[in-house]
């Protein structure tokens, strides 16, 4: 599908919870990650341009901060549990009512091997 085909098809299933793509994006989020990296409507939702979209995800979260040790695990869980529900936050628990889908011990374990807080 294109972005365009993706947007027309939001718009003609109002109401509907919509997750799109491998990394589930709300409309408003993509929407506005498209923007960013400057993709057309006419471009593929193709998994190279889906990771380009997720990479402004993982900056929005502080992700190079992280790597470089400016920014605590801590912090950067509960960034990206603020954007992916399905990952907890640094208690374990879900955000905004969303239940994490992964444990937090296993979350810490794979922020550790990006960088040992």
């Amino acid at each position: 599908m294109s972005i365009g085909e993706i947007y027309d098809w939001i718009a003609a299933t109002p109401g509907q919870p919509h997750a799109i793509g491998r990394y589930q994006f709300i409309p408003d989020t993509l929407r506005r990650v498209v923007t960013k990296v400057g993709a057309k409507r006419s471009d593929r939702f193709t998994p190279v341009l889906q990771d380009m979209l997720a990479d402004v995800l993982l900056a929005d979260a502080g992700f190079r901060d992280f790597v470089a040790g400016d920014l605590d695990q801590q912090k950067f869980m509960n960034n990206l549990a603020g954007i992916w529900a399905g990952l907890p936050t640094s208690s374990g628990h879900g955000v905004a009512g969303n239940w994490a889908t992964i444990t937090l011990a296993h979350f810490r374990s794979e922020a550790a091997k990006i960088h040992p807080s």
